[in-house]
């Protein structure tokens, strides 16, 4: 009889332990965007998430070489050249260009 209660407790254990194990993004990363450049030769990675139903809009982070993160106006001229460049740069290593979340280090 005092079975089913420590079987239930247990169960519930792992359910709460599995749900903090895997952390999920609930809002936006990005607060803020600049449009303001930043430079090709500090920059390490490229980050760009799609709209989810998290967050209604692209969110663009760019992580410098001293690792301090920005978040960037997709919209911006600057940035869309950037791409381009990283896009074709990225065809000519590989045939194929996700289209989901993606990450680039340059």
């Amino acid at each position: 009889m005092m079975m089913k209660p420590l079987l239930l407790l247990a169960a519930l254990t792992l359910c709460i332990g599995t749900l903090h194990a895997f952390p999920r993004r609930q809002t936006c990363l990005c607060i803020r965007t600049i449009s303001t450049r930043v430079p090709l030769r500090v920059i390490k990675k490229v980050e760009v998430f799609p709209v989810s139903g998290h967050c209604r809009h692209t969110e663009v982070i760019i992580t410098r070489k001293n690792n301090t993160k920005v978040c960037i106006d997709p919209e911006a001229g600057w940035f869309k050249d950037l791409m381009n460049h990283v896009k074709e740069n990225s065809m000519a290593t590989s045939p194929t260009v996700p289209a989901v979340a993606s990450s680039v280090s340059l």
